[in-house]
């Protein structure tokens, strides 16, 4: 992975896991490149050290201009929201599955028609290839949101391009470092018993995108009871499986 790059991209980064993302990343002083539709919006919640640029993934004409050469990595953080309206739950399965699937695709063969050669971070869900009631559930409301994240992981794998694959539990808006994160391989089912703060998640996406040793892997990562990780200690856990 050419480490020379050093503009993360942000895809979805004005609310949730994403916005932890760039948040992170720009505290630390990485350059941030944020995708978005609403560009005032989010430039309003990450300031002017972000470079914001206005871009639809469902419309992959919009997005030439943010997902290129110069990104070192590409986060993938576009999700329905909370929300009915719009994009929100209980939307079309057509709608959701052009954002949470679909979407992916755009980004990513607008990536490689663009010369992009960094790696491909893809927030994903756990238990999405399992069968499980809150699984059930989050279908129910997010229309087939398993499926399109199985498929999309699929997709990613053939696609040519370096990757890493994050499946998280679900989300809190806990604070960072409140628990202990756990990283294991990709063996568990959705449960409401796991859970995960996305400050937290967020250092991990952010590790992984960086760790030569993640590339081409999938994780399993929710929280625990315990003192929280170090940064040796979530390289150590993406390290060696």
């Amino acid at each position: 992975m050419n480490m020379t790059r050093n503009t993360f991209c942000v895809v979805g980064a004005t609310r949730g896991t994403g916005l932890q993302i760039a948040t992170q990343l720009l505290q630390r002083g990485s350059k941030v490149r944020v995708v978005a539709r609403n560009p005032r919006k989010a430039s309003q919640l990450l300031g002017p050290q972000s470079e914001v640029i206005d871009g639809d993934v469902t419309a992959p004409g919009s997005l030439g201009a943010a997902i290129n050469a110069a990104c070192q990595a590409i986060f993938y953080a576009v999700d329905v929201s909370n929300g009915i309206a719009g994009r929100g739950l209980f939307s079309s399965v057509s709608l959701i599955r052009d954002v949470t699937y679909q979407g992916l695709v755009n980004v990513v063969e607008t990536a490689k028609a663009n010369g992009f050669r960094g790696r491909i971070v893809l927030l994903s869900g756990i238990g999405c290839d399992r069968l499980s009631l809150a699984g059930m559930v989050l279908n129910a409301v997010k229309g087939n949101l398993q499926k399109n994240m199985v498929d999309r992981e699929q997709y990613l794998k053939h696609s040519g391009l370096d990757y890493v694959v994050c499946r998280g539990a679900i989300l809190t808006d806990e604070p960072l470092g409140q628990q202990r994160i756990q990283i294991t391989a990709p063996i568990h089912s959705l449960s409401p018993r796991r859970k995960l703060a996305r400050a937290d998640f967020a250092r991990v996406l952010i590790a992984a995108s960086e760790l030569p040793a993640a590339s081409r892997k999938i994780y399993d990562v929710f929280g625990v009871r315990g003192i929280s990780n170090s940064d040796q200690d979530i390289a150590h856990g993406l390290q060696h499986l």
